[in-house]
């Protein structure tokens, strides 16, 4: 009986110390519109402006951030878009997710963190659908990811994190932009997704999930108008005031 009490204490203080080991680490997938070929405003941001015209291509890139202790061995998250059914975003030529930013074996060799593509699985939005971008895996990573922004030793070498990995990119055409909140939402919603501590363990609650949005500029011409008739009610109001 002695023996069974010491043992179900035992696997409690496991539990207790991988409880520990993630308490209070956050895993931050932030959304960032990094490019358009067209005249937009709010680019480096999660929410660009773009006329309501559409037909402008935008680069949406996703970046990863986390102060897990001792890294995280793997990472998978998705993205939905459309949601509103209203069809704005449509899937561009993906971006290569494949990056050459950080080493994360530094030494005499290179082992850099390569995110993959091959498994991002699309569905276009339509009236009907939502748009689905899954999943976004960690792919060739070989070494965990150290602490965003910290630095680390793999044998004698030392380096420091970037302040934030990018895990991928994606290019969105846009069909007609509203401004209706946000546009794209970032989440563990494929059946593949999931944060993984060093050990390989899952990191539950620890994630946080940031959106994008894409914003109506009236056109020029639709301004103008609009001024014209705020003048012709200012000038109605005074013609009926002299009367």
């Amino acid at each position: 009986m002695r023996k069974v009490f010491s043992v179900a204490l035992m696997a409690g203080m496991l539990c207790l110390v991988g409880m520990t080991k993630d308490a209070g680490a956050t895993i931050t997938i932030a959304l960032e519109w990094g490019a358009c070929n067209l005249a937009c405003t709010g680019l480096l941001t999660n929410s660009v402006n773009v006329s309501g015209a559409g037909g402008q291509t935008l680069r949406l890139d996703i970046f990863l951030t986390h102060n897990e202790p001792g890294g995280i061995s793997g990472h998978g998250i998705s993205l939905h878009f459309d949601t509103d059914l209203l069809n704005e975003l449509n899937i561009g030529a993906m971006g290569a997710p494949e990056w050459a930013g950080t080493d994360v074996e530094p030494g005499l060799g290179v082992n850099l963190y390569s995110p993959l593509d091959g498994a991002v699985v699309a569905q276009e939005s339509t009236g009907a659908l939502i748009g689905r971008l899954l999943t976004f895996e960690s792919g060739n990573l070989t070494q965990t990811l150290p602490v965003s922004g910290a630095p680390y030793t793999v044998g004698t070498v030392t380096a420091t994190a970037p302040a934030r990995y990018r895990i991928g990119q994606v290019f969105f055409t846009v069909n007609a932009a509203a401004t209706d909140g946000f546009d794209v939402f970032s989440g563990l919603f494929g059946g593949g997704d999931g944060l993984l501590n060093s050990l390989g363990g899952s990191i539950p609650g620890s994630g946080s999930f940031g959106n994008a949005s894409v914003n109506l500029i009236p056109e020029p011409g639709t301004v103008s108008l609009l001024g014209l008739g705020l003048v012709g009610l200012a000038l109605a109001g005074r013609s009926r005031r002299r009367s």
